[in-house]
């Protein structure tokens, strides 16, 4: 169980630090 949250973390992670970025450039 801890492989396949760590490759989903790995996928989520950019996306997640993208929106971040993008949302505290427009805030």
């Amino acid at each position: 169980a801890i492989l396949p949250y760590c490759q989903a973390l790995e996928k989520f992670a950019p996306h997640i630090q993208q929106l971040s970025m993008e949302s505290n450039g427009k805030g």
